[in-house]
């Protein structure tokens, strides 16, 4: 059904941000060859890498198509020029890996949360600040514009939440880059009442090291990944502002189950050319993606951009 949305002289692009070792897009190409083989000389798949290890390892999950002339190509965002994707840009895992900042509510007033060297017991510690004339127009947005109160009422001392500066210049610099396609965002998230609620003490900023959770963010510096939720109601607020169109939201377990992952887990269940060990360990991969406790929760964001606007039934193909 993509074939009839494409333009003569141009190829339809699928953009990744932060590939990882390049596993989704080594699965979408395979996916390809596997159902619509053809469909493969007009697509270009561009991948937007920052850290150069994971670069590496892409280039070499998907040496074998890059030997087939497959189309794809590596590049910085600052050199993709405005208004030239067609296609549909992917964040998975993206947005909630971007710097945040974190402020503390104490002593009836708000400051950043700063990191600061004990150097008695030699060993990084939160301090406070005060706030940043950046942190407090953003707070003026968030309040006066998107109308989420920050902070809420009858706070403890010591509450804490974060604060996604970045995500808003990200945006803007994606909503530039596409001529007419599809912004997907994949990520944790949670409303603004339930994020900034006075209940929710610690925010949501927490350290991962061999995929076991801490919220001691301190703990081991440099050998954890740190990873924020993000707020859905900022964040589609942010894109609508920016100029996207918000055709959505549904999460990961609903939307799997909809392209028909139950007919998938029912194919492993009849596959008699498979072991029991096998199937049952693929069942129980397929089955975390939908698991609300695992990454059934994740949040899927549709937005849209269509310079040509008689293209707009475009996302009704494709969903």
């Amino acid at each position: 059904q993509l074939s009839r949305y494409f333009v003569a002289s141009e190829k339809f692009t699928i953009l990744e941000f932060g590939a990882g070792d390049g596993s989704f897009m080594k699965d979408l190409i395979d996916c390809f060859f596997i159902n619509n083989k053809d469909l493969l000389n007009k697509i270009s798949f561009l991948i937007v890498e920052t850290n150069l290890g994971m670069l590496k390892k892409q280039k070499v999950n998907l040496k074998k198509f890059l030997d087939l002339g497959i189309d794809i190509t590596w590049s910085d965002l600052k050199q993709i020029h405005n208004n030239s994707i067609n296609g549909i840009v992917i964040a998975h895992e993206l947005l909630d890996t971007f710097p945040v900042e974190r402020i503390e509510y104490f002593k009836g007033d708000l400051f950043q949360q700063g990191v600061s060297l004990d150097s008695s017991k030699k060993k990084l510690m939160l301090s406070r600040f005060k706030l940043t004339q950046a942190i407090k127009s953003y707070l003026l947005k968030i309040n006066n514009v998107f109308d989420i109160k920050i902070p809420p009422n009858d706070l403890s001392e010591g509450w804490n939440t974060e604060l996604h500066l970045d995500n808003s210049a990200w945006l803007n610099n994606v909503y530039d880059k596409i001529n007419n396609g599809l912004l997907l965002v994949i990520d944790y998230a949670i409303e603004a009442n339930k994020y900034y609620s006075n209940k929710r003490q610690d925010g949501m900023l927490l350290a991962y090291q061999n995929q076991v959770a801490s919220n001691d963010i301190l703990q081991n510096p440099g050998d954890c990944d740190l990873t924020s939720h993000l707020c859905s109601d900022i964040l589609i607020k942010e894109a609508l502002l920016t100029g996207f169109e918000f055709i959505g939201l549904v999460k990961q377990g609903e939307a799997l189950l909809s392209l028909g992952l139950a007919e998938k887990l029912y194919e492993i269940q009849l596959d008699t050319n498979i072991d029991l060990s096998a199937a049952l360990k693929k069942r129980e991969s397929l089955l975390r993606l939908v698991d609300p406790l695992c990454l059934g929760d994740f949040k899927w964001f549709v937005f849209q951009k269509f310079n040509k606007k008689d293209l707009k039934i475009f996302t009704k193909s494709i969903s």
